[in-house]
Order: structure tokens, then C-alpha cells, then sequence
């Protein structure tokens, strides 16, 4: 029987945007809108569609546009502050294991287009988290059902459900990350530095077996660039 109660939530709101450049040059990311709705919004009422109680913001660049977005929504959210120093994702959420008591937590980016099928897929995460085996269990989807994203494939599984990172020399098909994690929190608390990339987690993970897939079929849409915007909100 797996115990799947989870019902906190980090959603990382705290990147630069970069690559959306001019739309992020007073405006962060997290903030940009999508048919009048900023993409932080779309995180929201997804999570709470979902069942979170619980939801975490991280901040950096921009922050206080983010935090005054946040007060008017009157809403009882938890803010990670890293204005001072940004965290990266893996620091990010090893900050906000520190801020909740929670044994594990659904971690969600904001550059993701949440629509009305990503309700189910919240689910399936939770539904086949197992936190006796897993570490950490990743949303992907095959690589033809994404929209906005621009590299060759994240990862490959094998049978078990499994991941591997996906090279371009192995036959198996790409999966793509899409933005939505499950974690425990065994493995931020044990990590040494502060200022780290889930990716070195998720390497830890592939070394020891623990990392873990539930694919959806749902088409995925990233919003990474100013392309990315223009596109979605015609």
C-alpha cells in the first residue's frame, strides 16, 4: 500500500527568464501572461484543483512584484525568500523542505502552460509516488507531444519505470521532463551545499535506482521564450 499523502506543493517562480527577453525586462517570468492569466496563476489553481494545501513560492529576480501578486490573492501561500542569493532548483527546494515539515513535495516549474488536463496528471504523479522506493518521480512525456521545447530528449525508462539519461547513440525513444517532480526529502537534507541543480540529484538517483517515471500522454507545452508566448496566447 503506498502512501500517497501528499499535500504540499514549491512552485519555482525565482529564474530570470532569460530567453523571453524583452517580455521579462521589467516583468518575471512567473508573471507573464498567457490570455490575460499570468502563468503563476495557471500553477495555482491547478495545485488547488489537485488537492495541494500547502503551496511554497520561491522568489528572487523581481521578487517583489511576485510577493504583491501573491498578498492580493489573500491566500495563506509560504514564500522562499532568495532574494539575497539565488538558490538554483536544487537549493530551492532543500530551502523550502526547510520552511514546511513535510516528508515529501511536488515540485512544479513556472515556465510550464498548465491547462485543463494537467489536473489528471497532478494525480497520476501523486497515485504512483511511492516514497519506499522512489526518490524522486518525474512527469515526462514522448518528445512529439511537446510544444516549445528545443532539445533532443531528457531521459530514457526501462520497464520498471526507471530513468536514465538519454543519449543520442540509444535506441529507446526521448522522454521529456515536463516540469512537475515528486521528491522525498531524505535526500535534499542529506545533499551538502546549498546552491545546487536537481540535476545532481536526479544523478544521484539514477545511481542508485531511484528515480522514476510516470508518463503522460498529454501534450506539454514550455514556455521558454518570447515565441513560446506569442504563440500560446494567439
Amino acid at each position: 500500500m503506498k502512501n500517497n499523502k501528499i499535500d504540499t506543493a514549491l512552485i519555482l517562480a525565482a529564474g530570470f527568464g532569460k530567453r523571453m527577453l524583452p517580455l521579462t525586462s521589467n516583468t518575471p517570468k512567473p508573471l507573464i501572461k498567457i490570455k490575460n492569466k499570468p502563468l503563476l496563476q495557471y500553477c495555482i489553481d491547478n495545485l488547488e484543483k489537485s488537492g495541494i494545501k500547502n503551496i511554497l513560492i520561491n522568489v528572487h529576480y523581481e521578487s517583489e512584484q511576485i510577493t504583491s501578486y501573491i498578498k492580493q490573492l489573500n491566500r495563506n501561500f509560504l514564500i522562499s525568500d532568495e532574494t539575497k542569493k539565488l538558490l538554483d532548483t536544487g537549493g530551492a527546494i532543500k530551502k523550502a523542505f526547510r520552511l514546511i515539515k513535510v516528508k515529501n513535495m511536488l515540485v512544479m516549474n513556472s515556465d510550464v502552460m498548465w491547462n485543463s488536463h494537467s489536473v489528471k496528471s497532478i494525480q497520476s504523479l501523486v497515485d504512483n509516488f511511492d516514497f519506499k522506493k522512489m526518490d524522486s518521480l518525474l512527469l515526462t512525456t514522448k518528445i512529439e507531444n511537446t510544444s516549445g521545447y528545443s532539445g533532443a530528449g531528457d531521459f530514457i525508462k526501462n520497464k520498471n519505470n526507471q530513468l536514465q539519461r538519454f543519449s543520442k547513440n540509444t535506441l529507446n525513444k526521448p522522454l521529456v521532463f515536463c516540469g512537475l517532480q515528486i521528491v522525498n526529502r531524505r535526500q535534499f537534507d542529506g545533499y551538502r551545499g546549498n546552491v545546487f541543480s536537481t540535476n545532481k540529484i536526479w544523478d544521484q538517483n539514477i545511481k542508485q535506482k531511484k528515480l522514476y517515471t510516470f508518463v503522460t500522454n498529454k501534450k506539454f507545452n514550455h514556455v521558454g521564450t518570447k515565441e513560446s508566448v506569442i504563440k500560446l496566447n494567439k
